[in-house]
């Protein structure tokens, strides 16, 4: 099961939760356990770590180079961690927006991985950062989206 990914896709993340002007505890704490579950440890790591608790903006964080798989599990996270803390703010989206635009999304795909990230997002408590099933996530992905597994 491949569920790694860059550390620039977490930093991403941490941009969404930052552009409302604050990171909520919740949100820190799911986007620490969102990157340790996909793979990053050591400096990768550290640099999410400090993301979660020094504000920074999508500004500098290059997603080129990455997978059509990296793109569209990076966008079904950071759909996900957009609504962590149960409101999806216009800064929030605005940012998730351009996400989407720096990872070369079309719509459908990002409509698509939005879905596959709520789907989970709904199991039993599946909306809490700390009993969300990222396994579950990229299986899920897999199984509606298996031409982008490569």
């Amino acid at each position: 099961m491949e569920k790694k990914l860059p550390v620039q896709s977490f930093l991403a993340l941490a941009a969404i939760g930052w552009s409302d002007g604050s990171l909520q505890r919740i949100e820190s704490a799911g986007l620490v356990r969102a990157a340790k579950e996909c793979g990053l440890e050591g400096d990768a790591l550290a640099k999410v770590e400090s993301a979660s608790k020094e504000k920074h903006s999508l500004d500098g964080i290059d997603l080129t180079g990455l997978t059509k798989w990296e793109q569209v599990l990076t966008y079904a996270l950071a759909s996900w961690f957009a609504a962590l803390d149960g409101v999806v703010s216009t800064s929030e989206h605005e940012t998730l927006v351009s996400v989407g635009d720096k990872l070369g999304l079309d719509q459908a795909l990002r409509v698509r991985a939005t879905t596959v990230a709520n789907d989970i997002a709904c199991l039993p408590g599946g909306g809490k950062p700390d009993r969300y099933d990222f396994v579950k996530l990229v299986e899920r992905l897999k199984e509606r989206m298996p031409q982008l597994v490569g």
